[in-house]
């Protein structure tokens, strides 16, 4: 099968009819950018072949905004060699024609008649997917689609086996094949087809084993734990009895009583030592007080001396906060008076500098004012002259188009001249000095040439009169021909008031030139004034009433002074006036903090005079002794108290020393809970038994062990069974692997003719790598060489890249094998090698300039420059 032609009308991006024609045999490359159209005219190949023209699941094929749009396909190709034409419109006005070497067919059945020649099929309603696409869905590669090959081998599959010949379908339909399939049936009925886990009869009995197995271990564990309640109930009665002649609680009970008494001892001994403990803690207190209220006292006869001593230091220190007081007084006056000379400096060294700074500005103004004066002289000057050169140039301005005009006339007047001048009759003449010749009034001399297209007479003094009639049927209209254009010109340049073109033509020259000087003349004046005459005088306005203003405040400023102060510059002024600022600060902080100082020495003073009255008026109290006396006896007898009560409190803890209060508590705790334990186990053992002996009758009238023999037979005749089937199973599972690997091993042989096709491209692409065959037709494992030796893996496990290339190399290799059974072939590849690296690619060229020699090949690419060694001539669309 070759494409031939193509036109597509109303087609996604096409709207307005597109048509490629000239398409070759062999390779066939279209390179434009992205969102040309390429994958669009791809599709329109697609749907004109497997969409039916009736199909409303088409709306896609419309171009974009356009509901009533009819998308329209029609393909020219060859078929076996017949040209065919087919035509599909969809959607809008719907129709299908086919005409195949001149057999006209349409509708439904051209449909299918194509569908069976190119090996594919129609879904039953909608549009159109991969798995009915059949060959044609193989071989037309989508874009990004050239990697995955297993589902488009698997939709082509009958067809690809057909093509293999008879030998594969014998092979599915022998004898062999059935017994292959019987086995599996059969093996399947007992196994899983995928992991091999039983299943059907196999799984059922495996299961009833499985539930039997669980029930005797069950009944098992019934019969052994009733063996065990028997034994158990013998033993607690016979504890019970034990315990109901010995009744162990009692000796507990008795052991608890004399406990309770030790510990109850112990207790008293140890609230009596707390109660002398605290009786201690309070006389200590007590102790504590008067030893206090005694150092106190003693602490006041002390001060008194300090109290003394005090108020002499403070006075010695208000003695020297007065002197340093009168120290810093002279001082910061001095510094005072030098701070205000400093400052009164400053402000005339200040004021001198402002009237320099506006003498300056003044001045600066001044030259601010000339130069602008300057520039809108010059400015003026220059509008003039722009005025003048654009004036001159518009006088000297030709319409628009009118020098083209001419020069269009003055062609049009010397091609109908040289016309005439070819048919008219020439005369020339050489005529002598004193020959007497008139032509058409004109009197000649000389040699002369005259071109004579209407009668005209010759005058030949002494001779007679010439006419000469002049022939040609086309010389009246060349002669009105030229008549007009000659008119013509007169009137463009009358109108111009011109004697010439070349005139015309010095007149647009004066003007470029008029209009040049004016641009030089405008840019000067751009230069001069940016914003306009007017703008530069209202600056220079501006500059002159801001000079007249700087010149009235300098008149207004006082005079300089005459002085020293004006010898001085302002920074040495300013430098000058800090110093004696901080001077005066310093001696300011100085002479407040003496005056803070002799304050707190005043304040000082008379606080300790207040101090040390205060502690003599507390030592000269008459009370004071008494109370001193009393404190003296008291702290005495509570000392006595104290060691008393301390000896006491030492007799208790030596007693306690004897006495673990702990221990005995603990033995309290645990004989009670012994006595506790002990009766509460006996009467635990007494249900325990009641509950035994109605549990234990109960089992033995359910005959457990009768019931678990029973169920051992019946596990017994259950395994047998599963060990029948999983012989049969496992002989089952054997026997198909056999009857496969022999059926694949001639399966393969039979692959051969599509295994020397792949052999071939792989051969240029992978020197010297293997491809298997699977038993669906793609390719399978991949053995290539590599820099560690032979590497092999399965194909899904390629790079995108390498599955790319091996997609592309396959599917040459069924069109190779699809040729040899006869079987149509075009090759589709839009922007198939996307993830093919520069050196792969060219190895690919080479891979599809030889298969190009047998099968039409359509390429689809976005990268012109990738392909320029292709040896064709890249198309672009549209």
């Amino acid at each position: 099968m070759k494409l031939q032609r193509l036109r597509i009308e109303n087609f996604k991006l096409f709207r307005a009819p597109f048509e490629i024609d000239g398409l070759t045999d062999g390779l066939n490359l279209f390179a434009a950018p992205n969102e040309s159209g390429k994958s669009t005219v791809a599709e329109a190949i697609r749907a004109a072949f497997f969409e039916r023209h009736r199909s409303s699941a088409v709306e896609h094929l419309r171009p974009w905004g356009e509901s009533s749009a009819t998308p329209t396909v029609e393909v020219d190709f060859e078929l076996d060699g017949k040209p065919c034409r087919l035509t599909k419109a969809f959607l809008g006005k719907k129709r299908c024609e086919l005409v195949i070497d001149g057999r006209p067919m349409d509708g439904a059945v051209a449909e299918d008649h194509l569908a069976a020649l190119l090996g594919f099929r129609f879904p039953g309603k909608g549009a159109s997917t991969p798995e009915h696409m059949g060959i044609p869905g193989l071989l037309w590669i989508r874009q990004g689609t050239s990697h995955d090959i297993a589902s488009a081998v698997g939709f082509a599959s009958d067809h690809l086996r057909n093509a293999l010949g008879e030998s594969l379908g014998e092979l599915a339909a022998s004898n062999g094949d059935a017994v292959l399939k019987a086995v599996e049936a059969e093996r399947n009925e007992l196994l899983t087809q995928s992991t091999g886990v039983p299943r059907g009869v196999y799984a059922d009995a495996n299961k009833l084993r499985a539930e039997l197995e669980e029930k005797l271990e069950e009944l098992l564990a019934d019969v052994e734990s009733y063996r065990s309640g028997v034994d158990r109930l013998s033993g607690l009665r016979r504890d019970h009895q034990r315990d109901e002649a010995a009744k162990p609680w009692t000796a507990l009970r008795e052991q608890l009583v004399v406990a309770q008494q030790r510990l109850d001892e112990a207790k008293g001994l140890d609230q009596k030592k707390t109660a002398q403990e605290a009786a201690l803690k309070q006389i200590g207190a007590q102790v504590s007080s008067w030893r206090t209220q005694l150092q106190a006292m003693e602490r006041e006869e002390a001060t008194l001396a300090q109290r003394e001593k005090n108020l002499q230091a403070t006075q010695e220190g208000l003695a020297r906060a007065i002197g340093e007081l009168q120290a810093w007084e002279p001082r910061h006056a001095a510094a005072a008076k030098a701070d205000a000379a400093a400052r009164e400096a400053l402000r005339l060294a200040r004021q001198a500098a402002s009237r320099v700074a506006q003498e300056k500005t003044v001045e600066s103004l001044a030259e601010q004012f000339a130069v602008l004066l300057q520039s809108h002289e010059k400015a003026k000057a220059e509008q003039e002259k722009v005025t003048r050169l654009q004036a001159e140039a518009q006088a000297l301005a030709v319409p628009e188009g009118e020098l083209r005009r001419l020069r269009h006339c003055a062609d049009a007047l010397r091609t109908a001249q040289a016309r005439l001048d070819a048919v008219a009759t020439a005369l020339e003449f050489e005529l002598q000095p004193s020959a007497g010749v008139r032509v058409a009034g004109e009197e000649l001399s000389g040699s002369t040439r005259r071109t004579v297209i209407a009668r005209t007479d010759i005058e030949i003094e002494g001779v007679g009169r010439i006419t000469v009639l002049p022939g040609g049927a086309d010389l009246e209209s060349l002669a009105i021909e030229r008549d007009q254009a000659r008119d013509e010109l007169a009137a463009l340049l009358q109108g111009l008031r011109a004697e010439s073109i070349a005139a015309v033509e010095e007149r647009v020259r004066q003007q470029a030139l008029r209009k040049s000087e004016a641009a030089a003349a405008e840019a000067v004046l751009a230069a001069l004034a940016p914003k306009g005459l007017g703008a530069l005088a209202a600056d220079m306005a501006t500059r002159e009433a801001r000079l007249a203003e700087a010149r009235k405040v300098l008149q207004d400023m006082p005079p300089a002074p005459a002085d020293d102060a004006a010898s001085l510059s302002s920074p040495q002024a300013e430098s000058q006036e800090v110093a004696a600022r901080a001077a005066l600060e310093t001696a300011s902080a100085a002479l407040n903090d003496a005056k803070v100082a002799a304050g707190n020495a005043r304040e000082q003073v008379k606080a300790a005079e207040d101090e040390l009255a205060a502690v003599k008026a507390t030592l000269d109290d008459p009370a004071r002794a008494g109370r001193k006396t009393e404190a003296g006896g008291a702290l005495t007898d509570a000392l006595a108290q104290q060691s008393a009560i301390q000896d006491k409190v030492a007799e208790l803890a030596q007693r306690l020393q004897t006495i673990n209060l702990p221990v005995l508590a603990q033995d309290v705790e645990r004989l009670d809970r012994s006595v506790r334990q002990a009766e509460a186990a006996h009467n635990q053992r007494a249900t325990e038994i009641t509950r035994l002996e109605a549990e234990l009758e109960a089992r033995g009238a359910l005959g457990q062990e009768e019931a678990a023999s029973e169920t051992q037979r019946e596990l017994e005749h259950a395994t047998r069974r599963c060990t029948e089937l999983e012989r049969r199973a496992r002989a089952l599972d054997h026997l198909l692997k056999l009857l496969r690997e022999k059926r694949s091993a001639l399966a393969q042989r039979l692959r051969a003719p599509l295994q020397k096709h792949l052999d071939h491209y792989l051969q240029i692409l992978f020197p010297g790598a293997q491809v298997e065959v699977g038993e669906d037709l793609s390719p399978g494992r991949i053995t290539r060489q590599g820099l560690r030796g032979a590497q092999s893996g399965a194909f899904e496990e390629l790079s995108v890249g390498a599955r790319e290339q091996m997609g592309v190399v396959a599917r040459l290799a069924y069109a190779d094998l699809l040729r040899e059974a006869r079987k149509p072939t075009l090759l589709i590849l839009d922007d198939a090698l996307v993830n093919t690296d520069e050196e792969r690619l060219r190895q690919m060229k080479r891979v599809l300039y030889d298969a190009a020699a047998r099968h039409q090949i359509l390429i689809f690419s976005c990268h012109p420059e990738a392909w320029r060694d292709l040896g064709v001539v890249a198309r672009s669309i549209p």
